[in-house]
């Protein structure tokens, strides 16, 4: 017991350390994703009154009284969430909320109906579009975001329908094909290089892996126009190209898909080798000597003998540079066009220049889905075979 304890105890921080950082924000991200409770938190009344309003008849009056009481509720300077999750589901809405909420502000004391006030405030208010919106974002939970996020939306009838104007799923792809491209590539620069690493002395070894490491110690924008500055049209590869005459004009190499392919892998490459070399460095070379003792060739004792108890060093570093390569921002942003962003550019954009948190949540948690049947599909494929094991048994 008072060794459990003692491992309990030394985990506690580890736990608290995950939860901190790993569950409870992954938590709260779902959370946000369907959470839909700002415009109704400060629109009871309203909504109250349009209960049984169908959309297409005449907006009842009772509409307009409960929607300037609900005005004058809330001071002005906190309907911005809410005016920005109604301009969601009617463009313009935001405008035509907080102006209107400043001009009763000045005017609260005129006379005259709330209809008719607020439609001479904006004639917009006639519309039933707008009360439209306010319905939509009754809340207190909704799928719309996430439906967005996979390029679906529900139409009138309740129905899910795809809404062709987005483009969510072209961005999975693309930022998932580049993940899985940097992948390949630092998986056949990475894996030759850690073999040769691994039969050299530790003492030979240490050097070139500090070597190997150099990218890790600058900063990512730093590395970034490294690149642009080498890869442009003037820099000094096309100067080599040109020189060595392998081309006779400049090659395209930045600002496109082959520079974020190229910037990406040699930031990468590093969490590939490192991983297969600490696997391999502790393979017994008698193994090696035995299977070349009894006829296999180089190649077969590498294929059958040393590879196969290098999956979960091999597994590791396509888990770590996928995940990292899933997750750039800054690279594909600096050193690649318009049709090579990848998704953290619009989660920045949702989250940030349009205000839409719970759609940044929504296209976070999708990518997290397709993020860990990958892996899981990564280890399905990497994980050691059965067939040999159960013929010997046979």
């Amino acid at each position: 017991m008072r060794r459990h304890l003692g491992t309990a105890l030394l985990l506690i921080p580890l736990v608290l350390f995950l939860a901190v950082t790993l569950v409870i924000p992954v938590c709260l991200m779902v959370v946000e994703s369907v959470r839909d409770s700002e415009a109704a938190r400060l629109l009871p009344r309203t909504l109250a009154s349009l209960e049984g309003w169908n959309g297409a008849a005449p907006v009842p009056t009772a509409a307009y009284e409960a929607l300037v009481q609900d005005f004058a509720a809330t001071p002005v300077s906190q309907w911005g969430p809410a005016a920005s999750r109604l301009n969601i589901e009617f463009p313009g809405a935001r405008s035509l909320v907080l102006s209107t909420l400043r001009a009763l502000a000045m005017a609260e004391d005129s006379g005259g109906d709330p209809q008719s006030r607020l439609i001479a405030q904006d004639p917009r208010w006639a519309e039933p579009r707008i009360w439209q919106a306010i319905w939509a974002a009754r809340g207190p939970w909704t799928d719309r975001f996430l439906l967005a996020a996979l390029d679906l939306k529900r139409g009138e009838n309740g129905m899910i329908t795809e809404d062709k104007q987005s483009i969510y799923r072209a961005i999975y792809i693309r930022t998932f094909g580049i993940a899985l491209t940097v992948t390949a590539l630092c998986l056949a620069l990475g894996l030759p290089i850690a073999v040769y690493l691994a039969s050299l002395p530790p003492q030979k070894a240490m050097p070139l892996l500090l070597l190997l490491m150099l990218p890790l110690w600058t900063s990512v924008l730093v590395r970034a126009m490294a690149w642009i500055l080498l890869l442009q049209n003037n820099g000094l590869v096309n100067q080599a190209l040109m020189g060595l005459h392998i081309t006779t004009a400049p090659i395209q190499l930045v600002f496109n898909r082959i520079g974020v392919l190229i910037a990406m892998t040699h930031v990468l490459l590093p969490f590939m080798i490192l991983p297969i070399y600490n696997v391999m460095r502790v393979i017994p070379r008698n193994q090696l000597r035995a299977a070349g003792s009894l006829g296999a060739t180089p190649w077969v004792v590498f294929r059958r003998v040393y590879l196969p108890q290098s999956r979960a060093g091999i597994a590791a570093g396509c888990i770590l540079v996928f995940a990292s390569a899933s997750g750039y921002y800054i690279t594909p942003a600096l050193v690649g066009g318009g049709a090579d962003q990848m998704l953290g550019t619009f989660v920045e954009l949702a989250a940030i220049r349009y205000s839409n948190q719970s759609l940044a949540a929504a296209l976070g948690v999708i990518f997290m889905v397709i993020f860990l049947s990958a892996i899981g599909a990564l280890f399905a494929w990497l994980r050691p075979m059965r067939a040999a094991t159960g013929g010997l048994k046979g």
